[in-house]
């Protein structure tokens, strides 16, 4: 066995070892390799030793993998696990890294950040997330493993599609499941993997953003409005600032909480859960609240329910321990949230591999994230 590959057994060890506060890695072997590179790696005796079902009437006997998902940064298999004789099968998500873009510092910053959120904090906090059974990353970070739940009796969103005023209800009450418990907690503020690079500066930003603003532009400026295309052309002078600017109140954040990645149950949309922990940082939590509204929702649903689904939230969060901090400090937060959907969607757009859906995706994105802004008043507010 090579030095790095030890090393990788190593960080797999330790990435289980942290998550030993939840009931789902702890007394397990650890499987060899711990960091599976690619999926004829998943063998029954790899799940036996992830499970803890070796010797069980449960082992494992069968393995059979399928791709499921369409995500640009990792791979995402629905393994179907035979069991030993009259004991059925079950699924399981397995998450592996993707060859062709493991190599890249945003890739494996990626891959750290969700290996890192399973690890060290799913199991503490209350926010409906699938639970993990094993989460593994190398050294150099360029490759993971995460075994997964599968929740597949449950159906995830659709961005282009748009979000109903009940699902949009759940959403925000779980997003609360995670933005509460972490309310302004230093600790966890001060975690490398959770906390941006401090050298950054805005005029080191600037021409990412203003190579992202120039290819979106290319792409769907004949499609925009003159008020989409305002929000495109303002988000080139304020979105560095707007990125590093401190916030009296913070929480961990999802980073990327659309409905994409939510998945809701088709008897019970109210348990919905949040998947793709890859953006997730230490931020102020009006962002998430308002990317998931300001681009999820229908412009003319958000416009007759905001407050309602807001002070939903608010509440929610006040019962999560969440004091001291009024609606209309909740109701301001999320305004200037609603800048974090041009930077999602101009990145995601520079970054992503270009798909007609994809195409689809971030213009009706773009065009209720730019109605919002504008309504709302977003730039007046951060220009101030």
């Amino acid at each position: 066995m090579t030095g790095e590959r030890e090393a990788s057994e190593r960080r797999g060890v330790a990435a289980e070892a942290a998550g030993e506060t939840g009931d789902a890695m702890t007394s397990r072997a650890t499987p060899v390799p711990a960091v599976v590179e690619r999926p004829e790696q998943l063998t029954a005796a790899w799940f036996d030793a992830v499970l803890g079902t070796a010797g069980t009437p449960a082992s494992v006997e069968r393995v059979t993998a399928a791709p499921v998902g369409t995500g640009q940064m990792a791979q995402t298999l629905r393994v179907r696990l035979g069991r030993a004789a009259g004991n059925g099968s079950t699924t399981v998500i397995v998450k592996l890294a993707r060859p062709e873009v493991a190599t890249g510092p945003l890739a494996r910053s990626a891959y750290a950040k969700e290996i890192a959120f399973y690890a060290e904090l799913a199991a503490r906090l209350p926010v409906r997330t699938p639970r993990c059974h094993h989460a593994a990353i190398a050294d150099d970070a360029a490759s993971f493993t995460l075994v997964l739940d599968d929740l597949a009796g449950a159906v995830p969103g659709d961005q282009i599609a748009g979000c109903p005023v009940a699902h949009a209800e759940a959403a925000v009450v779980n997003l609360a499941a995670l933005h509460g418990p972490t309310w302004c907690d230093a600790d966890l503020a001060g975690r490398p993997w959770l906390a941006g690079d401090p050298s950054l500066t805005p005029e080191m930003l600037a021409p990412v953003l203003d190579l992202a603003a120039d290819q979106f532009a290319e792409r769907f400026t004949g499609d925009l409005e003159d008020h989409e295309r305002a929000v495109l052309d303002a988000a080139r002078q304020v979105l560095a600032p707007w990125i590093l600017a401190g916030s009296d109140t913070f929480s961990v954040i999802h980073g990327d909480y659309r409905l994409d990645n939510l998945l809701f149950p088709v008897d019970d949309p109210g348990g919905v859960a949040v998947v793709d922990w890859q953006t997730v940082s230490i931020a102020a939590a009006g962002r998430d609240l308002a990317f998931f509204l300001g681009t999820g929702m229908a412009v003319e649903d958000r416009r007759r329910h905001e407050r309602d689904i807001v002070a939903t939230y608010h509440e929610a969060l006040a019962g999560h321990g969440v004091a001291r901090y009024t609606f209309d400090q909740c109701f301001g937060d999320y305004r200037r949230g609603m800048l974090h959907g041009p930077l999602i969607i101009l990145l995601g757009r520079l970054t992503a591999t270009a798909t007609e859906r994809g195409d689809e995706m971030f213009l009706a994105m773009w065009r209720r994230a730019a109605a919002a802004i504008t309504d709302l008043g977003t730039l007046d507010l951060v220009r101030r």
